[in-house]
């Protein structure tokens, strides 16, 4: 018979026991709480194909469509990853241009146009997440004096718009707005401009209610770098509006024009000095509703302030107190108005002469990536509010660092839910690497973490090339040695 003490012992041991069973069960709760899942698909090869671009979420499915000139594929992965179809798409001619591709909940859309004899056909299609095709019809037909350039594809927020435009034998532009959720042509026009301007169609914004604005450079024998001239087109209304910006005494380097969907407005953006163009001393912006702006108009100017510099020198010596190299990244609205410039401290060092025999007889796409150092340092998050003044900046540290590779898997990609934003990157630039995050606060308060390793997993990460495909969750594209894997995060 065990004795009164033995009981106690026992009962003791028994609760000790109790108590450690509840500490780890609590530990790994908690542990569950903090980490994400990470699946991976397996490699679609890339070799000899022109580009691919990547869907997000059609019904439960990822859809991947790669480009190889006469062959366009598809091919469709599960919620983890697997792939479980590839297919062909075949169209009405070998030679088809393919405009763009849109995912739309349960369906995903093509916009593509072939030419007939002397005519270009727009057309589109709509397919299931099994590939299977839905829909099928006519937009436009187009004679090809019509089309002197290559058309070019403008995608709206939301994607419910696509504007299509290429420039005709007269070099009028032509305006082809497609609306994706009726699936008709939503409006036509050509559009003449006066002036002498480059690359008329390159610098398109489109906004959820169709509305687009052209941003007009200026050819070189003409050019006045401080001189910005846009031309806002109202579809729903047929207006059209030249409007010039008045930049005083000030350089501008790089500027983001960005529709606010919610507010129905349109911010201009970017960073001004009074020498180089190249020096930033704070930031440029204008914000109005489309009916708002007039002929000639003038930027509100924000200097940077006073400790945003020591945070970014962290306590280095430097002789100047000129910001350099600030590229401007995105712009997230607030509801009331306000709205969060990001930026990052960006820049590039060629290691070649510019004046060499070689470097002037090679200017193909592949010498000019070779010899270029790419840097991609601190992040900057500074919160504007409605009225214009800065309720805080917000400096990210990271040092990232490549050679030859355009930068592709530099840089980072920002995540996006209703109470915080996470900032994802790679810490270094090289195959066995860690990938880090920062987490901020609607206050500006700052966490951060380590996500994951890719050590031994044959990732690369393009994180600037991300989607996110619901509030948790994103899909990275992974580039090595011509083959894709696509790596879903899940929060």
């Amino acid at each position: 018979m065990l004795s009164l003490k033995c009981i106690f012992i026992e009962i003791h041991l028994c609760s000790m026991r109790l108590i450690l069973l509840h500490i780890i069960l609590l530990t790994c709760f908690c542990v569950k709480l903090i980490s994400q899942e990470v699946s991976i698909s397996s490699e679609l090869s890339l070799r000899n194909y022109f580009s691919y671009d990547i869907l997000g979420d059609i019904d439960g499915k990822a859809i991947v469509f790669r480009d190889k000139g006469f062959v366009k594929e598809i091919d469709v992965f599960n919620r983890d990853l697997e792939l479980v179809q590839s297919a062909e798409l075949f169209f009405e001619k070998k030679r088809v241009d393919v405009f763009c591709i849109t995912e739309h909940d349960s369906v995903f859309q093509i916009l593509y146009g072939y030419f007939e004899r002397d005519t270009m056909f727009f057309k589109y299609r709509t397919y299931n997440n099994s590939v299977v095709l839905q829909d099928s019809s006519l937009i436009l037909a187009l004679h090809k004096r019509e089309i002197r350039k290559k058309v070019v594809s403008t995608i709206s927020e939301d994607k419910s718009k696509i504007l299509l435009s290429t420039i005709d034998e007269n070099d009028k532009l032509i305006f082809l707005l497609y609306n994706a959720q009726t699936r008709s042509l939503e409006w036509s026009s050509k559009v003449q401009l006066t002036g002498k301007f480059e690359n008329k169609t390159s610098g398109i914004v489109l906004a959820n209610n169709g509305d687009f604005v052209i941003l007009l450079r200026e050819k070189l024998w003409t050019s006045n770098p401080n001189a910005l001239t846009t031309v806002l087109i109202a579809p729903r209304y047929n207006l059209q509006k030249y409007v010039s910006f008045s930049l005083r005494d000030f350089n501008i380097d790089n500027f983001v024009i960005k529709p606010d969907n919610h507010n129905q407005s349109w911010l201009f953006c970017g960073t001004y000095s009074e020498k180089k163009s190249k020096e930033a001393e704070g930031y440029f912006y204008i914000s109005k509703k489309f009916e708002a702006f007039d002929g000639i108009e003038i930027f509100n100017f924000l200097p940077f302030e006073s400790n945003l510099y020591s945070e970014l020198i962290q306590g280095r010596k430097k002789k100047s107190k000129i910001f350099e190299d600030i590229k401007l990244k995105d712009i997230i609205f607030r509801n009331d108005g306000g709205f969060i410039v990001i930026s990052e401290i960006a820049r590039e060092y060629s290691r070649r002469n510019p004046y060499s025999t070689y470097a002037q007889s090679s200017y193909d796409g592949y010498s000019r990536r070779s010899w270029i150092d790419y840097y991609n340092d601190d992040i900057i998050v500074t919160n504007i509010n409605p009225t214009g003044d800065i309720l805080w900046n917000k400096v990210l540290y990271k040092k990232q660092f490549s050679q030859d590779d355009d930068g592709i898997y530099s840089s980072f990609f920002v995540l996006r839910t209703p109470s915080r934003l996470r900032f994802i990157y790679n810490d270094e630039i090289k195959k066995n690497n860690t990938v880090s995050e920062y987490l901020m606060d609607p206050v500006g308060k700052i966490a951060r973490n380590s996500l994951m390793s890719t050590a031994y997993q044959k990732m690369k990460l393009r994180f600037k090339d991300a989607i996110q495909i619901s509030s948790n969750s994103i899909i990275v594209p992974s580039e090595r040695s011509y083959d894709l894997n696509l790596v879903r995060i899940t929060y």
